[in-house]
């Protein structure tokens, strides 16, 4: 009687969350290294874990560079935010509302790869293509991010620079809702005036 195999191929879930870093640009673990950044009272757009930021051209009274959610129109990405300091008024408060002040922890775009879901179904002849990013709403009970890679501009938008996808069993290459491994190809840090 021979051996046999089953393999159960399952819809890979639309589950957004945004960027996540999964390692260092040099193939080394993700450590978890953050910049302390600001959101300032003025930005009247909610911000998420996962969010893609941009510099906003000021920084906190401690001196904490500002920060605002990316839109696919930027060319000049900061980085991804990893996490928002507690607010101590409400500690169950996952996200930052809209005109609010919160501090956040980013993650630098130069450093990491990050994971993120594509909106729709990418294949491996778009590994080293670029892309936009799409933004959504977020979360508000989670606190993450609805940002994505779009699939529909992958060869002609420019945020990101597509390296793989997420390599798990739950995460099927060319279906929809892939998770990709990219890098942000629009940074801060190519040099640039990125003043506002």
């Amino acid at each position: 009687m021979g051996a046999f195999s089953w393999k159960i191929i399952m819809a890979n879930a639309d589950n957004l969350r945004g960027f996540r870093a999964v390692r260092n640009l040099d193939g080394t673990p993700f450590n978890g290294g953050t910049t302390r950044c600001s959101l300032v009272v003025g930005d009247s757009t909610a911000t998420f874990i996962g969010d893609a930021v941009v510099l906003s051209g000021t920084a906190s009274a401690e001196g904490y560079p500002s920060v605002a959610q990316g839109a696919a129109s930027d060319t000049a990405f900061f980085g991804v935010i990893e996490s928002f300091v507690p607010d101590r008024d409400d500690l169950t408060l996952m996200y930052r509302t809209a005109s609010t002040a919160r501090e956040c922890n980013v993650v630098p775009a130069n450093a990491a790869l990050f994971a993120v879901q594509s909106s729709g179904a990418t294949v491996i002849t778009d590994v080293g293509e670029t892309a936009d990013i799409t933004v959504g709403s977020g979360n508000t009970t989670t606190g993450l991010s609805a940002m994505e890679l779009n699939d529909a501009d992958i060869g002609t938008g420019l945020n990101l620079l597509i390296l793989g996808f997420d390599e798990r069993p739950d995460n099927e290459i060319g279906a929809a809702n892939v998770d990709v491994i990219v890098k942000f190809n629009e940074t801060v840090f190519h040099g640039g005036d990125i003043g506002a």
